[in-house]
């Protein structure tokens, strides 16, 4: 299934801090067509921090975790993040067709 977006433009909230994401993500929504949270951000915070941000705007999700490990630790990664809907993921094609096809 494909989701058309209102504007193909993805800002990368390129920051650790909660607030300063959430601050940003209310003030862009109108402007961009979605955020983009990455590794520095999810591990500095967490799914309670991803879930803060994401609630400020109603915008798709990009997260660039870069999934790379065995099939099995990434199709499990990948489950783990489901609840938070995002519109794109990052695999690491350098992983493998099997990773690939587990994510």
């Amino acid at each position: 299934m494909t989701t058309a977006l209102r504007n193909p433009v993805f800002c990368a909230i390129d920051t650790s801090n909660v607030g300063t994401a959430t601050t940003l993500a209310a003030q862009l929504a109108d402007t961009i067509g979605g955020l983009k949270l990455g590794l520095e951000f999810f591990v500095a915070n967490g799914p309670k921090g991803l879930a803060e941000v994401t609630a400020a705007s109603d915008l798709p999700l990009f997260l660039d975790l870069k999934f790379h490990d065995i099939p099995n630790t990434v199709a499990g990664a990948v489950r783990s993040v489901v609840p938070f809907k995002p519109f794109m993921i990052t695999v690491q094609a350098s992983g493998g067709r099997a990773m690939m096809e587990a994510a």
